[in-house]
Formats: structure tokens, C-alpha cells, sequence
């Protein structure tokens, strides 16, 4: 197979004027795809809560390319009435519609047990399923309206594939997300939208939840009790992630859809 060649003498991923929102993305994995698709000349939004950090991740990727077409817009995505600001804004910029949209929206941090509560239950799942899914729903017309190969990137877990040592309210909504993918797919694809979802295994970034744990844990308990269970025997780290989100993006990646991809240094033990 020949390779395509950007004028830069890049990989040509097929993504140039392609507008792209990235949710959750100001650091980690989102910060580090945002880093690669303005290298591809693609249109990128980050969407985050805290605007300090978005405006310091738009002045990192600009001191390293001026040229990066790429803003910030403030929202807390966990909220519906923050969904609905951000989406007016990017379609008053955009209104002949978008090209993909990747979701970073997730967390694990709560508590163990099955025995947490009603109220405990239901913000888990607001954060990591419900979330998605209202976004989903609210950016599908302006998917759809730009009317080429589009994709809809979703951010699930292991956690949510096999009983691991995670939180059970965050495996069983990342459990309910990621049967949601392939019906999703199945959903789109007469609009010619794909759906990926991406499982990570344990992603150490700065600011992100495995240096909080670290930090409380200490790197020993971690090494014993986590790490031994990965083949690597290390964290992932989020560079590594944004490689393989930029390849699901891609519409020369055009046959992939309905799957789940598994980073996390061989951890999940499942042969399928």
C-alpha cells in the first residue's frame, strides 16, 4: 500500500479542514491529539471546565505551531444546559456542520462497594454514560449535515470489559457505554458516521487521575498491587493514546466502525 504525503512531508491522515471537537480535552490524551490534528491543518475545538487550563493548552500548541487553527471553548459537558452553550457556539462558527467529534467525558473518581447509594450511582452514570450520550444526540445534526466520511470517537475503559480493581459504579456505566458503541455504529451507518470506542488501560499524565494516586498510594503499592498485572509493567502514557485516536479519526481509516480498541499494555485478559 502507498503511503500519502502531505506537502510537509508528513503521513496525510486525510484530515486537513476537517472540524473536529474534542470534549474534555485540555490535557492528557485530548491535549496530545489536539498537539497531532493541528499538524494534519485540521479545525480543532477543545471543550473544557476550566478555562485556565484551555487557554494555557491553546498557547502550548501555538508556541510549537503558529499556524494551528484551534480554539477553546469553556463548558462543563457534565452539565445538559453547558452541552447546549457550547453547541450553539461551534454552530454559529460552523453551521454547515462538523467532521468528528471525540469524547473524553469520564471519571472514576468515587467510591467502592455496591452499598454507595442510590445518589452515588446515578452521578457515575451521569458522568459516563449519559453525558455521552446526550452529546451524541445534540451534535448527530451537524454531523450529518456536513455529509462526508465523519466519526464519532468515544472514550470508555477497561474497567468497563472485566472486573477490575475500579470503583463498581464506574465499571458498570463504562460497561453500559461500551454497549452502546456497536448499536450506535449499526445506528450511523447509512449516514456514513463511524463509531469507535477506545478502552484505555492506565494513563499516566500530569494532573490526571493516576498522579492523584500515586501520590496517595505511593509508586510501590501501585507497582505490586496494578502495574504487575500489565504485561509492560508500566503506565501507558497519553502520546502513545493520541497516536491511535488520530488513526481511528482518519477517513482513510473508512472500514472501522462498531469496534472497541484496547490500549492498556495487555492488562484485559480476554482473547476476544
Amino acid at each position: 500500500m502507498e503511503f500519502i504525503l502531505s506537502n510537509k512531508g508528513l503521513l496525510d491522515f486525510g484530515l486537513k479542514d476537517n472540524v473536529i471537537v474534542l470534549a474534555g480535552a485540555t490535557k492528557g490524551v485530548g491535549f496530545e491529539l489536539a498537539r497531532l490534528l493541528v499538524c494534519c491543518e485540521a479545525r480543532v475545538f477543545l471543550i473544557g471546565r476550566t478555562k485556565k487550563n484551555g487557554v494555557n493548552a491553546i498557547k502550548n500548541i501555538k508556541s510549537e505551531n503558529p499556524d494551528a487553527n484551534i480554539d477553546f471553548l469553556d463548558g462543563n459537558l457534565y452539565l445538559e444546559e453547558d452541552r447546549e452553550k457550547v453547541l450553539k457556539k461551534i454552530k454559529g462558527k460552523h453551521p454547515e456542520g462538523i467532521n468528528h467529534i471525540v469524547s473524553f467525558l469520564g471519571s472514576g473518581k468515587t467510591a467502592f462497594g455496591v452499598d454507595v447509594g442510590d445518589k452515588v450511582w446515578k452521578d457515575v452514570f451521569e458522568k459516563n454514560f449519559f453525558s455521552v450520550i446526550d452529546l451524541v444526540d445534540k451534535f448527530l445534526p451537524l454531523l450529518k449535515n456536513s455529509k462526508t466520511n465523519n466519526s464519532i470517537i468515544i472514550t470508555s475503559a477497561i474497567a468497563g470489559l472485566e472486573r477490575l480493581s475500579a470503583p463498581e459504579s464506574y465499571s458498570c456505566a463504562k460497561s453500559a457505554l461500551s454497549s452502546y458503541i456497536p448499536h450506535l455504529a449499526k445506528n450511523l451507518s447509512n449516514d456514513n458516521i463511524r463509531v469507535i470506542g477506545i478502552s484505555p488501560g492506565n494513563i499516566f499524565f500530569k494532573g490526571g487521575r493516576w498522579e492523584e494516586l500515586v501520590k496517595e498510594k505511593g509508586i510501590k503499592e501501585i507497582n505490586n498491587n496494578i502495574l504487575k498485572e500489565v504485561s509492560f509493567n508500566r503506565f501507558g502514557n497519553a502520546e502513545e493514546l493520541a497516536w491511535v485516536y488520530l488513526s481511528s479519526i482518519s477517513p482513510r481509516n473508512s472500514f472501522m466502525t462498531g469496534c472497541n480498541i484496547i490500549i492498556d499494555g495487555q492488562q484485559v485478559r480476554k482473547i476476544f
